[in-house]
């Protein structure tokens, strides 16, 4: 294949643009965003971590980080408490609502991921994410 969409780089970005769009229309509809779910999960995954392990781990600025919590204890979906072994940091936790949202907002993603991936068989689909984590250096390469 010639052109643009010849080289592997343009070709993923297409993917990912498609999908974003997609993803955020369709989280939208369940009140979400396709960050406010990153911190949903990212809360879910290290339940009493703080707001600044939550920044880190998703790579968003700190000034934002305290907007996206605002915004989601506000809407009751996940709660900030003083860390009792040092005060200057808050930890975070999931409340019922906010793993009610995380669920709806992983279907979502799932419906999404089947719809834009639907020409790929499972064994593709599985080595596509294998592929992704691996150029990401999320796996290592094996020696030979």
């Amino acid at each position: 294949m010639t052109g643009l969409l010849g080289r592997p780089v343009y070709a993923l970005g297409q993917l990912q643009q498609t999908l974003i769009t997609r993803l955020e229309r369709e989280l939208a509809a369940e009140g979400l965003s396709l960050r406010t779910h990153q911190v949903l999960a990212c809360v879910d995954e290290q339940p009493g971590g703080s707001q600044q392990q939550v920044s880190d781990s998703i790579e968003v600025d700190r000034s934002e980080m305290v907007r996206i919590i605002d915004r989601l204890e506000q809407a009751g979906m996940l709660v900030r408490q003083l860390d009792p072994a040092d005060r200057r940091r808050h930890q975070l936790r999931l409340t019922p609502s906010g793993h009610r949202a995380l669920r709806r907002g992983e279907q979502v993603i799932q419906a999404v991921t089947d719809q834009a991936l639907s020409r790929l068989s499972e064994a593709e689909r599985e080595t596509l994410h294998f592929l992704a984590l691996r150029a990401l250096g999320q796996i290592a390469v094996e020696q030979s």
